[in-house]
């Protein structure tokens, strides 16, 4: 006796037109992964977050040249040999210089783009927002450029950066001031400040007033100014030489910093005027200022001399067409040691490249190409060997003049005050 079907319980006649649109969707979809997975599973991919339009956007594409530079190095000599061979993948953001966009797109990098590690952000006000969200996520942030200590004051685990801390820079402008003034007839004692306004400026502030006044000098006056805004603080510039110091010490980016310049030579300042690098550093500064730049003093993360140095810029100047900056070196720094680490790590997990990252431990002069003898990271993240140097303009180019292991000149007097 055959059972009769309830007609309730019936199969709905659309159900089988489901099922095979299901079964063809999920064959089509095996299909895109097994397309997509040998680019996906042979390439390790890195994201990149600078600032590529706006203010900034010079600074950022040296930093971006930097890392693409590095990049194809690596993968031409093999990619990440212990991780079979994978090639280095890299995807690129632009912060366009804000926080709060440098906070989003590395949100975007981690959640949308799996990203294996990060690199940036040049500025130090998007680089403590980035590797917020990156510590969150428990995704390792290499940061190549970005001073102030409140990267690396915060405890976190997965922040690593390799450019000096704040006080160095400071500590340099001072010990430099000191040694001048063993060749000076009239030595220094009374230094100014002139400095924008972003984590980058005030930070390297506070730090100048601490090491200033350890070293005995006195500011008689202290301004800070909006970068974008500089020309609306010319009159607080000509404040600041109306005080008569002795030095000015200013943390100012490329455009402002070409504006100060012109203004306070226009205000009649002869003494030395000593820059926290920030895009000073480049033939753009000098082109801008013509004869006005002679003399100017810039603390510098890069020896030009150092053969390896010279030997990175050939090739980059072959690849990009213009000379390497102090940024972009650093970044293509940044991309070594993080390729260091993918080679030591047990996995690509991220627990096991930040277990890396903080073991690295790089001592070749072939692999280090900023000033120092080692580069190594503290419980913090921070480079414990970091050193920086002092640089002049000489005859229309930047010239090495302290300390004298690097010196190409030993004229490091400001020629307007013997």
């Amino acid at each position: 006796m055959k059972r009769r079907l309830d007609p309730d319980s019936r199969i709905p006649w659309y159900y089988p037109v489901l099922l095979c649109l299901f079964i063809i969707c999920t064959i089509l979809s095996c299909g895109c992964v097994e397309e997509k997975s040998p680019v996906i599973n042979k390439t390790i991919t890195i994201g990149i977050l600078l600032p590529l339009t706006g203010e900034l956007a010079g600074r950022g594409n040296e930093c971006l040249n930097g890392s693409i530079l590095a990049i194809e190095e690596i993968n031409k000599n093999g990619g990440i040999r212990s991780k079979e061979g994978r090639l280095l993948r890299y995807i690129i953001a632009d912060s366009k210089g804000n926080a709060t966009i440098g906070a989003m797109k590395t949100k975007e990098f981690i959640l949308n783009h799996t990203v294996t590690a990060l690199v940036g952000a040049y500025q130090s006000n998007v680089a403590i927002a980035a590797t917020q969200i990156a510590e969150q996520y428990q995704t390792p942030f290499m940061v190549n450029t970005g001073i102030s200590d409140v990267i690396i004051e915060r405890g976190y685990s997965y922040t690593f950066r390799i450019i000096p801390t704040v006080d160095d820079y400071a500590h340099t402008k001072v010990e430099f001031l000191e040694s001048m003034n063993r060749r000076l007839i009239n030595p220094i004692k009374t230094v100014a400040l002139i400095y924008e306004n972003t984590a980058f400026g005030t930070s390297a502030a506070i730090a100048e007033h601490k090491f200033l006044k350890r070293g005995g000098f006195t500011i008689p006056i202290d301004t800070s100014y909006v970068a974008a805004d500089v020309d609306n603080y010319l009159e607080e510039i000509r404040r600041t030489v109306r005080e008569k110091p002795d030095a000015i010490f200013t943390t100012t980016y490329l455009k402002d910093g070409i504006i100060i310049s012109r203004e306070l030579k226009n205000a009649g300042f002869t003494g030395p005027v000593i820059y926290s690098g920030g895009g000073t550093i480049s033939q753009a500064f000098i082109d801008a200022l013509g004869p006005d730049a002679e003399g100017i003093y810039s603390v510098s993360e890069l020896v030009y001399s150092l053969t390896a140095v010279r030997d990175l810029n050939k090739r980059y100047y072959a690849r990009f067409g213009v000379n390497l900056s102090g940024a972009s070196a650093h970044t293509y720094q940044t991309i070594l040691v993080l390729s260091d680490a993918l080679e030591r790590a047990a996995s690509l997990e991220s627990e096991d490249i930040r277990t890396a990252l903080s073991e690295t431990n790089i001592t070749s002069d072939q692999d280090i190409l900023i000033p120092d003898d080692y580069i190594s990271f503290s419980s913090e993240g921070q480079n414990e060997y970091s050193r920086l140097t002092m640089m002049q303009v000489q005859n229309g180019s930047w010239t090495t003049v302290w300390p004298d292991t690097y010196a190409e000149s030993t004229q490091a007097t400001n020629p307007d005050k013997p």
